[in-house]
């Protein structure tokens, strides 16, 4: 019995998996058996980067029908409570620690019975399941966590799936292709059932080949997007109709048009003014989040190649003179690559790192610069340095790490 919220985080970390998961019948049979087979509407969300923000316009589109809105992300930028809502409702602590208890006492049973482990994320999942099932939903927008084909959401009858883009990230467990990537995203697909997706042109014939073979409708919603702006927002056209959307960046656009897509798919009557009502007051953390202004302090949550260059790419359009980059990273990325890219935007570096094991030494970063950098090894007084170094007219961006900008911007929000 649980009777704090660090019990029930303690116990839901360790929880760990006894071995590669190679099918979906251990989370299948245990929401089968807690009767959590939902039976509202499902929005299904795979892809390397921009999942959240697509699943979060559209939550902030639907929720303006007046309906409840499920939604389950991961990772979370703020807190645990992050990766369950409904409409802009966290999951309360007093919740987690009601379902953690049943939770609890079910997978203790489970592991009694079949000497099998309920890992953490199908228990954070179930949990999830639970809680939409006690608040009688209308609709839940499902992020996967990895992959797709043997993501444990993807146990789920679904009615649209969403794959965002496609690129490299996870390749130890996903593969060393695109195309093999591409393989994992696209099992959340199924027959005679949509998706809509904005995957780069050398992945569309496989997609579409993909969807013909199980009689599935693939809907390619980039095509449609055209005169991106960014300044205090991302102005854009979709279908010739103008939008704009809360969140800065040129990939932005295509995430919107996305949740427009599905919006339509969704309630085919819903009212334009609705669809640009929510576009406009989404709020997604740690996506090219402004923290300062004066200077300007950007935080971004890129920590794959894929998201670094959406990011360079950007703040290219932003057209800043004096880019200074405060960056960190995992050693398991390709730190190599990111910095690299970074590179064409940067006027130096200040490289940190943070007390994670997976940490990269901040030392590691500057052979692949051939900017100005600094190595300060505390992100603080890292951080601290690059807006006492920066004027007016500098950007300092700070990126390269999920858990680098959830740290950084418990920070700058305490501040």
């Amino acid at each position: 019995m649980f009777n704090t919220i660090d019990e029930v985080y303690n116990w839901l970390y360790n929880q760990k998996k006894l071995s590669k998961r190679e099918n979906l019948k251990r989370i299948t049979f245990v929401a089968e058996e807690l009767d959590l087979i939902p039976t509202y509407k499902i929005v299904h969300i795979a892809g390397t980067n921009g999942k959240g923000s697509t699943a979060s316009y559209l939550k902030n589109i639907l929720k303006n029908t007046g309906k409840h809105i499920g939604f389950f992300v991961s990772p979370f930028v703020v807190c645990f409570n992050e990766r369950i809502q409904i409409n802009d409702r966290y999951i309360s602590d007093a919740e987690i620690m009601y379902y953690a208890n049943i939770l609890y006492e079910y997978s203790n049973s489970y592991f009694e019975k079949y000497n099998d482990i309920i890992p953490f994320f199908e228990l954070t999942f179930l949990m999830a399941l639970m809680f939409f099932k006690d608040r009688n939903i209308d609709l839940a927008i499902i992020e996967c966590g990895l992959g797709g084909r043997l993501d444990a959401t993807n146990f789920l009858k679904t009615d649209l799936a969403i794959i965002t883009n496609i690129g490299y990230d996870h390749m130890a467990t996903l593969g060393n292709t695109l195309e093999e990537i591409a393989y994992h995203k696209l099992g959340i697909v199924k027959p005679n059932m949509t998706c809509l997706t904005c995957v780069s042109d050398d992945l569309k014939s496989l997609f579409t080949d993909y969807a013909s073979k199980i009689n599935s409708k693939m809907i390619f919603v980039d095509k449609f997007v055209d005169n991106i702006v960014l300044s205090d927002s991302t102005r854009f056209t979709y279908k010739n109709i103008e939008f704009e959307a809360s969140l800065i960046a040129n990939y932005q656009a295509y995430n919107a048009a996305l949740a427009i897509e599905a919006a339509k798919f969704v309630e085919p009557s819903i009212e334009l003014d609705l669809i640009k009502y929510g576009l406009m007051n989404t709020f997604w953390p740690g996506r090219m989040e402004i923290v300062m202004k004066k200077p300007y302090v950007i935080l971004d949550g890129a920590h794959n190649i894929h998201g670094i260059t959406g990011l360079v790419d950007s703040i290219k359009k932003m057209n800043y003179k004096d880019v200074r980059i405060v960056f960190s990273a995992l050693a398991d990325k390709a730190f190599d690559k990111m910095i690299e890219k970074l590179d064409e935007i940067a006027e130096s570096f200040y490289f940190t790192s943070i007390d994670d094991k997976r940490k990269a030494d901040a030392s590691s970063f500057i052979k692949y610069t051939k900017k100005n950098y600094r190595v300060i090894e505390n992100f603080l007084e890292c951080i601290d340095t690059a807006i006492k170094e920066a004027n007016e007219e500098s950007l300092v961006l700070i990126t390269g790490s999920l858990h680098f900008i959830s740290c950084v911007r418990k920070i700058f929000k305490n501040n």
